[in-house]
């Protein structure tokens, strides 16, 4: 791996977890405004248009962990990277659990009541910790898929757990929320056969080793970059119409699963990989790059509590009236003000190896 393919990686990461926060300060009116109000439409946009960012987390960690130079002990898997993740979910899980209790108005700090509430939320993850659990189960698993993309004909199998992903994964849920003709018959079909193996993110996984490790012919990539363009802007503009004829907000036409999701997570990795990596950084640049990169797992856990403090203060999606503005100007606000918190935790030595 030379020095300018870590760099991409690292901006990719970086502009991931800009797309995580984005969703994030979109959500906040996609659900509680009215979904006929222009506010709830740009929400809807912003929403989808960032939907890239956890395919994008999930390939960067297939294409780094599946890596052929990179070698296996089970030991080391353990204790140097699935260890530090299960801390760092548990802390953050404890943490939010008691902030949300702590701010919930109706409860009187030491009561019956605020246990019990702390202690439901303890016992499921927070909105956006979800992904740790989920990274974990990719690691546990990590082993035995480097052996078999490494292996004599690594690519094709690749290529087969790629299509079974796309098949009975990405395609199923599609078929799901969009309205096509016969959807009932043709679910039925798709639900004949779901092997367990290409659920979850671990399509998403092996993708991004093999987008890394192989790349995709010219031609390949021009069709990807058009079906993503083509497929979130259709997920956006059918989320927008559903939304409208349901009365509620409906986000379903572009979640992880869709094959809007998809394209699009793989359209924006393939941009970064062929054309970002072209751009040149002297060493003073590419030092601060990557610095900034080893804090985004500390500001995507870190970035729910500054949005919800900023909120508090009246520091929204809806702060000014244009909220086409507002929110990109909350999603940097909400970065740079986790990036300092990051950057002060990372100066306590054990915070800054078990929590960020």
């Amino acid at each position: 791996m030379n020095k300018r393919r870590i760099i991409w990686i690292e901006l990719l990461r970086i502009c991931a977890c800009i797309g995580v926060i984005g969703i994030h300060v979109a959500s906040q009116h996609f659900h509680d405004m009215p979904v006929n109000t222009s506010v709830w439409a740009v929400s809807n946009f912003y929403h989808g248009i960032n939907r890239y960012a956890v395919a994008c987390f999930v390939m960067i960690s297939g294409g780094l962990y599946l890596d052929r130079k990179r070698t296996w002990n089970l030991k080391k898997l353990w204790t140097h990277s699935i260890l530090p993740i299960a801390v760092a979910y548990i802390f953050w899980q404890v943490f939010y659990a008691l902030y949300r209790s702590l701010t919930d108005e109706g409860l009187k700090f030491g009561s019956v009541a605020f246990f019990k509430r702390f202690l439901v939320m303890i016992s499921d993850s927070y909105f956006h910790l979800w992904y740790l659990p989920m990274l974990i189960g990719l690691l546990i698993i990590t082993p035995m898929l480097w052996e078999i993309v490494n292996s004599k004909n690594g690519k094709q199998w690749e290529e087969y757990m790629i299509l079974l992903y796309l098949i009975f994964k990405i395609l199923p849920y599609t078929v799901k929320v969009f309205p096509i003709p016969c959807k009932e018959h043709v679910m039925n079909v798709l639900n004949t056969v779901q092997p367990q193996m290409v659920t979850g993110f671990v399509g998403y996984y092996i993708a991004g080793h093999y987008l890394y490790q192989y790349g995709v012919s010219k031609k390949l990539e021009k069709l990807i970059y058009i079906l993503g363009i083509v497929s979130i802007s259709m997920g956006i503009l059918f989320c927008y119409i559903r939304s409208q004829q349901q009365g509620t907000d409906i986000q379903d036409f572009y979640e992880n699963y869709t094959l809007a999701a998809f394209f699009w997570g793989i359209s924006v990795l393939l941009f970064f990989k062929n054309y970002v990596s072209k751009i040149k950084w002297n060493d003073k640049q590419e030092k601060r790059i990557c610095f900034v990169g080893s804090c985004t797992f500390g500001i995507f856990l870190i970035h729910v509590l500054v949005r919800s403090l900023l909120h508090k203060a009246g520091i929204d999606s809806m702060m000014i009236s244009n909220t086409f503005i507002a929110i990109p100007i909350v999603i940097a606000l909400i970065f740079t003000l986790s990036f300092g918190a990051v950057v002060i935790i990372k100066k306590i030595p054990v915070l800054k190896k078990w929590i960020v």
